[in-house]
C-alpha cells in the first residue's frame, strides 16, 4: 500500500515538474521554436508543445475500447462462459465484471474505469481458449477475478499504467535529447519501476495463490505454462500470416488449426526449453516462471470432473462465428495495444 501511494505521490510530482520544467523553458527562449511549428499548423494541443521542448507525450487512458482490448461478448454468445465466470467470481469473493471482452492476443486481463472501479472488465484472449482446458481456464478466471477482490485493477492499476505509458513514450521519443523535461522523465521512470516491481510481483504471488486454491495446484501449473508458451507461438504465426491471402483461413482459426496439428513430441520439447530457461523473459511485473510453478505447485490438485477437461473454446456458442469477427477487427484496425496488465511470457 506504501509503495502505491509513493507511485502516485511520483506521477502527481511527474505533472507538477512537467509543468514547472515548460514555464521555465518557454521564459528561457523555447518559444520560439513552439510559436514556429504554431505558425506551420503543427500543434494542436500543449502536448506537442512538451514534445518540442524535448519533453515526451504520456496517454494512459484508451481511447477505443474495442480496439484497445477486444469487442464486448454478450451472455447470449457464451451462456457456459458467463456461468463459470459467475462461479469463479462468487469463490473468489467478489462481484462478476459487468463486461467480458475477446482479447485479440493470446493473453488475458482486468481493467476497472469510474469512481471506486465501478466499471470493470474481463479480457480472455480467444486464442487461448482454444489452448486452456476449461479446468485450466478456471485457474486464469481466479487469477484474474483475484486481482479485481484485492482491488489490484483501480488504484495499482493506475499506477502501472502510468509507468507503462512513459515508458513507451520515452521509448518511442527521438534519441539523445537532452532538455531538461526529457531527463526528468527518465529520472520519474527509473524511480517508478523501482517501485513498481516489488508491489507488482506481491499481486501476482497473491493472485497465483488464489487461483491454485480454487483451480487446484496442477492446473494452475498447467496454465501458467501453456500462457507462457503460446504467446511466442502466436506471435510468430501472426508474423508469417498473410491476411491478404483469400485461400487461408481466417487468423484464428488457422492458430487453431495449427495448435491442433502440433504433434506432442514437439509441445513437450518446447515446453522442456521454456522451463530450461530459468532467466525468462524480462517482467519486472511477474516473478520469473519456476518461482510462479513453484509456488502453485505446493497446493493439492483440486477433483475436477471429466468435462473439465474439454478445451474451454467449447464454452463459446459459435466459436466460427466470433473468429471471424475478431479477424475482421483486427485486419480492419491500423493499430492494437498489446494488454497492460500481461506481457508475453507471463
Amino acid at each position: 500500500m506504501a509503495r502505491c501511494w509513493a507511485l502516485r505521490a511520483l506521477e502527481g510530482a511527474y505533472t507538477l515538474g512537467q509543468g514547472v520544467g515548460l514555464v521555465v523553458l518557454l521564459a528561457a527562449g523555447g518559444f520560439v521554436p513552439v510559436l514556429g511549428r504554431w505558425l506551420r499548423d503543427e500543434l494542436s494541443d500543449w502536448s506537442g508543445v512538451v514534445e518540442t521542448l524535448g519533453g515526451v507525450r504520456v496517454e494512459t487512458q484508451t481511447t477505443d475500447p474495442d480496439a484497445d482490448f477486444g469487442p464486448v461478448i454478450a451472455k447470449a454468445d457464451a451462456p457456459a462462459l458467463f456461468t463459470l465466470v459467475e462461479e469463479v467470481a462468487r469463490r473468489v469473493g467478489v462481484r462478476p465484471p459487468g463486461q467480458i471482452r475477446l482479447a485479440y492476443l493470446p493473453c488475458c486481463g482486468v481493467v476497472a474505469w469510474g469512481r471506486g472501479g465501478r466499471g470493470r472488465a474481463l479480457m480472455l484472449g480467444l486464442p487461448l481458449l482454444n489452448v486452456l482446458s476449461r479446468l485450466e481456464l478456471r485457474a486464469v478466471l481466479a487469477h484474474e477475478l483475484a486481482h479485481l477482490a484485492k482491488g489490484d485493477a483501480t488504484g495499482a492499476a493506475h499506477s502501472m499504467r502510468f509507468t507503462e505509458a512513459l515508458g513507451r513514450a520515452l521509448d518511442a521519443a527521438p534519441k539523445h535529447s537532452r532538455s531538461p523535461l526529457r531527463l526528468w522523465a527518465q529520472a520519474c521512470r527509473s524511480a517508478a519501476e523501482t517501485l513498481l516491481a516489488p508491489m507488482a510481483r506481491g499481486q501476482e504471488a497473491r493472485a497465483d495463490r488464489a487461483a491454485a486454491s480454487i483451480a487446484g495446484g496442477e492446473a494452475a501449473a498447467s496454465a501458467l505454462v501453456k500462457v507462457a508458451l503460446v504467446q511466442p507461438i502466436f506471435r510468430e504465426v501472426l508474423e508469417y500470416y498473410d491476411s491478404s491471402d483469400p485461400d487461408l483461413l481466417n487468423l484464428y482459426a488457422f492458430f487453431r488449426a495449427f495448435w491442433d496439428r502440433m504433434p506432442d513430441p514437439l509441445l513437450t520439447s518446447l515446453r522442456h526449453t521454456l522451463l530450461a530457461d530459468h532467466r525468462g523473459p524480462i517482467d519486472p511485473a511477474h516473478p520469473p516462471l519456476l518461482d510462479r510453478l513453484a509456488l502453485v505447485q505446493s497446493y493439492p490438485q483440486a477433483p475436477s470432473p471429466l468435462v473439465d477437461q474439454a478445451p474451454s473454446a467449447h464454452d463459446l456458442g459459435d466459436l466460427e462465428a466470433l473468429e471471424q469477427m475478431l479477424h475482421n477487427r483486427l485486419f480492419g484496425l491500423a493499430r492494437v495495444e498489446p494488454s497492460v496488465f500481461h506481457r508475453a511470457g507471463s
